[in-house]
């Protein structure tokens, strides 16, 4: 799809899918109130990150924006999305891959390209 094309809920769910997987970082903890209905066994939900709660203020503001000014923010948003994804896609597979150099000998390596490629390397006898 293209982000003309992506409905702008979608884009919004993504993005937030994003902020919902990222790796937590200490925020403060809100003050339990007696009113209050969050406790150890019912923890701080996803709607009070920061984070979150700004990038559902941003999309309820522009809600009524232009037509121009919404197929520009949406296409901005579609953009972002696609970066966080390609992002942590990348982050995932530079864990994969490494050190594969400092772990592996250079025969081992070609080992590993040839299978990748859908190749067996022949067998070598030493001896």
């Amino acid at each position: 799809m293209t982000a003309g094309k992506t409905p702008t809920l979608h884009v919004l769910r993504s993005i937030l899918r994003h902020i919902r997987s990222a790796p937590k970082v200490d925020m403060p903890k809100p003050k339990l109130s007696t009113t209050s209905n969050i406790s150890p066994t019912n923890p701080l939900p996803e709607s009070r990150n920061p984070l979150f709660e700004h990038v559902l203020g941003q999309y309820r503001a522009n809600r009524s924006a232009s037509l121009a000014q919404a197929g520009m923010l949406r296409k901005m948003a579609y953009d972002f999305s696609i970066l966080k994804k390609d992002l942590s896609e990348r982050g995932e597979l530079h864990k994969l891959d490494g050190g594969a150099e400092v772990k592996l000998s250079p025969k081992e390596m070609s080992r590993l390209s040839a299978r990748r490629a859908g190749l067996e390397l022949p067998e070598t006898y030493e001896g």
